[in-house]
């Protein structure tokens, strides 16, 4: 590409960062206010180093985001990302996000840490100016689903009203066997439903997941559990069970995703077993940035 152009697109990449920071600058205090109604910290999301972060007591967030690439003919094309917290306490040592949940005792605070997360990631994916059309997947803490009792999805539909994002464009990820009470789990995807989320099952395949669930909620997505995957790769007799499996999900109305793909022979299994998506490290690894493709 010519010196010119390539300095075009430089200008023209920076000039929309400047309008995706100052769109997310212009919307963090009345976001702190929102959250800050749980009693918790006056501002719990902050701009530091051009990105959001967050806080809550002696822990501190920031986000990573990992693209999910629909299969078809020739190179997986990018259809979403999906979003991670990376948690660190006040000295810096790491932390796995579900011990943090774990961790929370009173349905107060892990209503609020949830709420602040999703937050947290939707600030920092609109800074990256994504293309039209791309699917943002946030992940909702079980829990979240037990200790809201009733209008589930109403905090966050103001949320992306107040930045200007449909609903139709976020895709809720739930760990459906982390939930003991299935009545309450279905009324709360149906409400996320109503308001216009897209719905996913996490990590089917692992613990108790199984069928039933997958009929009664009518999900979208299903995201098989990297472990599927990784039998399949060790042991070349399931990978006919593996297409029977996708095939009955999909006659349940879902679209599967195939996660924990690591290499070019387990892509060429997911594909083979019939997936629509498919995430792993061999496609790409959660970052800060992400690059979008020039059509």
């Amino acid at each position: 590409m010519p010196g010119g152009a390539m300095s075009a697109m430089a200008e023209c990449e920076a000039a929309v960062w400047d309008l995706g920071a100052q769109r997310v600058q212009a919307a963090l205090p009345q976001l702190n206010q929102m959250l800050a109604r749980h009693g918790f910290e006056a501002e719990p999301l902050s701009w530091r180093d051009e990105r959001v972060r967050g806080q809550h007591e002696d822990w501190r967030f920031r986000s990573v985001f990992q693209p999910v690439f629909r299969l078809q003919d020739g190179e997986p094309k990018l259809w979403s990302v999906e979003a991670l917290a990376r948690v660190s306490d006040r000295f810096g040592g790491q932390l796995i996000p579900t011990v943090l949940f774990a961790a929370e005792t009173t349905p107060r605070r892990t209503v609020y840490v949830d709420r602040q997360l999703r937050c947290l990631h939707l600030l920092n994916f609109l800074l990256q100016a994504p293309p039209p059309g791309l699917v943002l997947s946030l992940n909702v803490n079980a829990q979240h689903l037990v200790n809201v009792s009733e209008a589930h999805g109403q905090f966050f539909a103001e949320v992306l009203q107040l930045l200007g994002v449909q609903p139709s464009h976020v895709c809720l990820e739930i760990v459906e066997d982390a939930v003991s009470d299935p009545v309450r789990l279905h009324g709360a995807v149906q409400r996320y439903r109503d308001l216009g989320f897209l719905i996913s099952l996490d990590d089917f395949g692992q613990g108790a997941s199984n069928l039933e669930r997958v009929w009664l909620l009518e999900p979208d997505y299903v995201k098989l559990d990297k472990v599927l995957m990784r039998r399949a790769l060790m042991r070349p007799a399931l990978r006919d069970k593996l297409a029977e499996l996708v095939a009955i999900l999909k006659l349940h109305g879902a679209k599967v995703v195939g996660e924990g793909i690591e290499s070019e022979m387990q892509l060429g299994i997911a594909r083979a077993a019939g997936c629509d998506f498919v995430q792993g490290f061999h496609l790409a690894r959660p970052a800060d940035t992400l690059s979008w493709p020039i059509s």
